[in-house]
């Protein structure tokens, strides 16, 4: 019956000597757990409750010492072995570990052919003991390495405070001028004036940092040179102006942009003595430069800050406040400039907008002048030509009444057949003095109200004839099988709409046309076929949106430009237009709800 293996807790804080330890004893069939500190080793020992536990001495934070005391006090562990290992050979190290509470100690640096042996004499029995005499002098040892030990965790602990409320000093600073800095950008976001934002972020580094020479220099739109303003006893002056090609911007290409250079850095560079001549800085004072690149082309030089002051050296917190501030005079410069554009733009804007109204308006007034003067003579052309379309209506009345001489009495009553024949008559003769009125500017669109499409069609027909644009050598057949053409709507919405019908299907120069409907009471189909010139199918995918103007391929045509009002009237009432090239010419087909 096999045995589980020996429970070993190495508490080391060498990795090195740790996995000589594991590699040793895992060989001999040991089960392994390190701790790499006295805290973590206290906890694994408590949990594991191991039967040996091998202790280094020199452990960080708690000693060696300190751990086998802190663990002798624990009752679980009365019976677990401690051995320490210790590179200290001195009779008194040995004789402290022994009565702190470790049962032998095996010395560092770890024999690997001895040190298995070592362990399982401790695990067999082996004990080592202090001689008689010995113990008082161990334990008064071991009280001055304790009190040691915490004089010396004290003076760290003093020490470490020291550096915590430096850290926290500092914190409160930058919490300071962040909040400063954050409040000191809301003032500048509505600014658009150059100057008095220059005049406020000078003011403000020029008290953080303490300074005394400060200016300011930026590219001028030319790209010729850099103009520069001076922050001198609270008021905003002018500096010279620096040429694009001074040797100090010339020294300041291969700097950073957005990176203090000051202190020893700044005197040992080129860029020193070029701002000496200047009068940036005196040579016994700390200098200060902050290069600025353009955010649209990070090679070019946008502008730099300089400044000086007299006193201790500029520390990173103070370099990192004063490049927090050119960048946000930066920002704000180039904002309030693209603000000056855009409302430059906006008032153009403007004013070529209320142009534009008053050209619209009197082009209304033009155009309206020129319907009321040119009216009277394309009415003048037509009327012969709508005369000659109202006589087909009116002979039919003329048949249908009989003769003049013949009494009501004696006059055959009219049949289905004649009086349908005379209604249609009568359709056609209002649908062609409507037709007649609109044209002239005597009604207006006026309200929705039944109509019939048949009639609305035919009268159409007669005066795009009547115009000529429809030559008198072109076949239309009119094949009208739908069972109701009644519908409720605006008239002047379908002479639109069937106008432009008309326009497309004589537009290829075909010589037939044919109008069919046909449908129940509730749906009416109408479909219009040419025979002229095909279409280009590719040009049919924007037929029906507004605006389209593709040229047609070679020997094909494009759709009618009136298709996309078509469509747009058609949606209006709930109907749909399609459009679908043939061999020759083209079918549209509109869907129409009577309901």
């Amino acid at each position: 019956m096999s045995t589980a293996p020996v429970r070993v807790l190495c508490i080391e804080d060498n990795p090195m000597n740790w996995r000589l330890v594991q590699r040793l004893l895992s060989q001999a069939g040991y089960e392994m757990h390190w701790a790499e500190d006295g805290f973590r080793g206290c906890e694994l020992a408590l949990s594991l409750q191991p039967p040996l536990i091998l202790l280094d001495i020199n452990l960080p934070g708690l000693s060696g010492f300190e751990v086998a005391t802190k663990l002798r006090q624990e009752p679980s562990l009365q019976d677990t072995l401690i051995v320490a290992l210790t590179a200290k050979t001195m009779r008194n190290d040995r004789e402290t570990a022994l009565v702190t509470g470790c049962d032998g100690f095996i010395p560092k640096p770890i024999d690997p052919f001895l040190f298995v042996g070592q362990v399982e004499a401790y695990l067999h029995g082996q004990r080592d003991r202090l001689e008689a005499g010995r113990e008082g002098l161990a334990l008064r040892q071991f009280s001055r390495q304790v009190v040691g030990h915490l004089e010396a965790q004290l003076l760290e602990s003093r020490q470490g405070a020291l550096k915590l409320q430096t850290a926290q000093a500092e914190l409160d600073q930058r919490t300071s001028n962040m909040t400063r800095l954050l409040s000191l950008s809301r003032e500048l976001a509505p600014l658009q004036d150059g100057e008095e934002i220059l005049r406020q972020v000078l003011r403000q580094v020029q008290g953080e940092l303490g300074l005394g020479r400060l200016r300011s220099y930026q590219l001028h739109n030319s790209g010729a040179y850099y103009t520069g303003k001076e922050w001198r006893n609270g008021t905003l002056e002018q500096a010279s102006v620096l040429p694009a090609e001074h040797p100090l911007v010339l020294a300041m290409a291969d700097l950073s942009g957005g990176v203090v250079i000051a202190g020893s850095e700044l005197t040992d560079s080129p860029c020193w003595h070029a701002g000496i001549g200047l009068g940036l800085w005196s040579p016994s004072s700390q200098p200060l430069l902050l290069p600025l690149r353009s955010r649209m082309a990070e090679r070019n030089l946008w502008g730099f800050l300089a400044a000086d002051r007299n006193g201790a050296p500029f520390l990173p917190l103070e370099t990192n406040l004063a490049a927090l501030h050119g960048g946000i005079l930066q920002v704000s410069l180039e904002n309030a400039g693209l603000l000056d554009r855009v409302d430059a733009t906006h008032q153009a804007l403007g004013t070529s907008y209320e142009g534009l109204e008053d050209a619209y308006e009197a082009l209304l007034e033009a155009q309206e002048a020129l319907r009321a003067r040119d009216r009277g003579a394309p009415l003048e052309a037509l009327l012969p030509s709508l005369l000659q379309k109202f006589a087909r209506p009116l002979a039919i009345l003329r048949e249908e009444a009989g003769p003049a001489e013949a009494t009501a009495a004696d006059a055959p009553q009219p049949s289905p057949p004649s009086r349908e024949r005379i209604r249609l008559a009568l359709d056609e003769v209002e649908s062609l003095l409507e037709a007649l009125r609109r044209r002239s500017g005597a009604t207006e669109a006026g309200s929705p109200h039944w109509l019939r499409v048949h009639t609305l069609l035919r009268a159409e027909i007669a005066i795009a004839r009547a115009e000529g644009r429809i030559g008198e050598g072109v076949q239309i057949d009119l094949a009208f099988h739908a069972t109701t053409d009644r519908i409720f709507g605006v008239r002047a919405d379908f002479e639109e709409l069937f106008s432009h019908l008309l326009d497309h299907a004589n537009a290829g120069g075909g010589t037939h046309l044919t109008f069919q409907t046909s449908g129940g009471p509730d749906l009416l189909q109408l479909e219009v076929s040419d025979d002229g010139a095909p279409i280009d199918p590719a040009l049919l995918t924007g037929a029906m949106l507004p605006f389209h103007n593709l040229p047609p391929g070679e020997g094909v045509r494009a759709p009618g430009p009136g298709l996309a009002i078509c469509a747009q009237l058609l949606e209006a009432y709930g109907g749909e237009l399609t459009v679908s090239p043939e061999e020759r010419g083209s079918n549209l087909r509109i869907r129409l709800p009577l309901t």
